[in-house]
Formats: C-alpha cells, structure tokens, sequence
C-alpha cells in the first residue's frame, strides 16, 4: 500500500515519474506487462509474509487458535489502503525526508524478524533454520534491488 501511494505521489516528479506508471501498479500484469509492475508486485509479495508473521506467530504463541492467530494476521494487511493514502501524502509534503523514512521502514522489519521471529524460533528448537532462512531472505532481497534494480 505505501508503495503504491508513493507511486502515485510522486508523479511529476522525475519524467519516468508519470500517472500513467503510477496507475499501472494497480492494475493486473497480464494487461501491462513490464519489469516496473513486476518487480513492484514481487516486493509487495515477499514483505507481506514476514509482516503478516509478526503478528500470526506471538499470537499463537499466546494461546490463540491456529486460525483465529492467521485471521488476525490477514487483518493486519486492511492497512494497506491508508498506508497507500498517507504515502502519496508524505511524498507530496516531507520528499525530503522520505529515504529516512523508508529506510527506518526497512530497518523496523528487520528488527522485527530479528527480535520476535527468531526467538520464538528458538524456544521450539529451530533457531539455527530461523537464523538461516532470515540470512537467504536478506540475500534474496538485495539480489532483487540489484538486478531487477
């Protein structure tokens, strides 16, 4: 969502920066095929598993179902919209401050991952595969801000 709106808010910004390409990013990618919306929906897609974990995994460790932990999770993702709203709005008002903001973005879910998901791994015995899958995600991550760039 918050990448969405800052698509949207930064139009006019550059000349790649376009309502046309912003619009593009909600719409499916068999009508506009292109490495922009691709890479864009690949992104989302990898962030939204360890973001809906953040809040699955202390739940269920807390004594909720199964199901009602992945219910809450899911729900955690209705933000997004207003997150959408408030990034095309801190592009339009603080441009200057939003690599800082992005950047603390990234660093809170790392931090999160690190503080919450690993620990919790630990105490069901699967620290070391815990430790190991943050380490690939991180590579896999920065292989895909590299190459599809």
């Amino acid at each position: 969502g918050l990448a969405v709106g800052v698509g949207f808010g930064a139009v006019g910004k550059s000349q790649s920066a376009t309502f046309q390409s912003a619009s593009q990013a909600l719409i499916p990618c068999g009508f506009f095929p292109g490495r922009k919306i691709r890479n864009l929906a690949i992104g989302i897609g990898i962030q939204n598993f360890p973001e809906g974990l953040a809040v699955s995994l202390p739940l269920r460790g807390a004594g909720f179902s199964t199901w009602k932990a992945f219910w809450y999770g899911q729900l955690s993702g209705m933000v997004e919209p207003l997150a959408g709203l408030l990034g095309a709005l801190a592009v339009v008002l603080a441009e200057p401050l939003l690599p800082y903001a992005l950047g603390f973005a990234a660093g809170a879910m790392v931090y999160v991952v690190m503080d919450d998901i690993i620990p919790e791994a630990q105490t069901s015995g699967n620290g070391k595969l815990a430790s190991w899958t943050s380490i690939l995600g991180f590579v896999v991550m920065m292989s895909l801000d590299v190459g599809l760039g």
